[in-house]
């Protein structure tokens, strides 16, 4: 008998809430009863701290409810009949005194149904500052979209380029030093023009709600810098609107999760003319995708990745050598099970990983509503490859397995389950552990953390 139910997921109003959260000097106000809040604000403020103090006193008003993040207009059933025009008016009185560059309202999907004109009273009472209104994030709307949505509307409030003074920056081949020909991904080849010593390039698909969100985009421009290759912005992910301003500076935009960047990409070559890189082997997990993602971006802007793949190859030396002895005591890692809840991008790169480096078997895996068809059906093909497609179908639950890569609550439920297994999280929610030195995901270091996290994941459950 089935004795658990389902997490539920992250939705739409997620998404557009905390894409705004994800830029630094941004308020996001929730116009929705008080307890649409809560959930924001902790997970706002856990992932991405403004402040130093814990103090709910220093946020007693009204608006905060004795939380840093995201106020709201506490709506009750005499706004639903008579609208909330007073509420808002009052919360963007308070709001616009405090030192932020962005403020966006978001209407909860009830206030949606109020039908107040956002834009009106955000016109009447900001005057110096961006802002913009989301009306409706969508009622059965995914994270991604909700998501996209409100990164491309916060990017066209701010006014992008505003600072570059009406200059045109164009790639530099750093290893030819010469014009460079480049393929956006409607597969035009375009001419670029020289005009600054480097290449640089915007990342797309991060977002707060991933685990270790921070950590992993450093750890990308970390490598893109050994190359020569600088990041303007990543979205969504702590930058400042300043930083969001001079997104047209770069040369391309890459495209790191699908599921979180390729609407932003399609908007931003659109309207700027910046071409994308999609990554053709997934994202840079592992050491053997790490390798593929670093060249594949050296090959399309021209830069030598060279430094790069020696960090790499140093990183894989030390994975080795523990390996190695583990191995020979235990016969680990290769054979052992594992189970996969994520979207189809991190699905793909992980399994991938996992059965070619470790020699690790799938036993189950489960893809979030984010469904990027291009990852997931380079997931399914492989899956195909090693004989094992019926994965997708199994629970992750019900099925044994050594290792479960998920978010807390799903390690929380095979637990709770009696099954031995060990989780390492990979998304939210999490189960309350505190990270206070820095853990990655991606890269070459990413694939080091994670592996430490396989290895004594076995030797507690086996």
């Amino acid at each position: 008998m089935q004795t658990f139910t389902g997490n539920i997921q992250a939705d739409s109003l997620n998404g557009a809430i905390f894409a705004i959260e994800g830029i630094k000097d941004a308020c996001a106000i929730l116009n929705g009863p008080t307890g649409c809040k809560f959930y924001h604000s902790a997970i706002s403020d856990s992932q991405y701290m403004r402040g130093l103090s814990f103090d709910a006193i220093q946020y007693s008003n009204s608006y905060y409810m004795g939380q840093a993040r995201v106020p709201s207009t506490y709506l009750d059933g005499h706004d639903y009949v008579f609208g909330s025009g007073e509420k808002l008016t009052a919360i963007l009185k308070e709001i616009a005194k405090e030192d932020f560059s962005l403020i966006a309202v978001i209407n909860s999907p009830g206030a949606a149904l109020i039908g107040d004109d956002l834009e009106s009273f955000l016109k009447k009472e900001i005057s110096d500052i961006p802002y913009f209104s989301i009306e409706n994030t969508g009622y059965s709307g995914s994270f991604s979209e909700g998501y996209q949505n409100a990164i491309i509307k916060a990017l066209g409030s701010i006014g992008l380029g505003r600072s570059l003074e009406g200059k045109v920056f164009r790639c530099y081949d750093v290893k030819k030093t010469q014009t460079s020909e480049i393929r956006s991904d409607t597969g035009v080849n375009k001419s670029k023009e020289s005009e600054k010593g480097e290449c640089s390039v915007n990342l797309l698909g991060f977002n707060i709600y991933q685990k270790y969100f921070s950590e992993n985009v450093q750890a990308i421009k970390s490598l893109l810098e050994c190359c020569g290759i600088s990041v303007v912005s990543a979205p969504g992910a702590g930058d400042k609107v300043e930083t969001l301003q001079r997104m047209p500076e770069a040369d391309f935009n890459v495209i790191l999760y699908p599921e979180y960047g390729k609407e932003i990409a399609r908007w931003l070559e659109k309207t700027y003319d910046i071409p994308s890189i999609s990554l053709e082997e997934g994202l840079p997990i592992g050491f053997d995708g790490t390798e593929s993602f670093i060249k594949q971006i050296c090959q399309e802007v021209g830069a030598n990745p060279e430094r790069a793949i020696d960090r790499i190859n140093r990183a894989r030396a030390k994975a080795y050598l523990h390996l190695t002895r583990y191995t020979s005591l235990l016969g680990l890692p290769k054979g052992s099970s594992f189970g996969i809840k994520a979207e189809a991008s991190v699905c793909y790169a992980l399994t991938k990983w996992l059965c070619s480096y470790l020699g690790m078997i799938p036993a189950a895996i489960t893809v979030l509503p984010e469904r990027e068809e291009e990852s997931l059906a380079r997931l399914s093909n492989f899956l195909q490859e090693i004989d094992s497609l019926e994965v997708l179908d199994n629970s992750l639950i019900e099925t044994p397995m050594h290792i479960l890569f998920a978010d807390g609550s799903t390690i929380a439920q095979t637990r709770l389950e009696g099954k031995r297994v060990c989780g390492v999280e990979l998304t939210l929610p999490n189960l309350g552990y505190l990270d206070v030195t820095d853990k990655y995901i991606l890269g070459e270091d990413g694939a080091l953390f994670l592996l430490e996290q396989i290895l004594n994941g076995l030797r507690f459950i086996l």
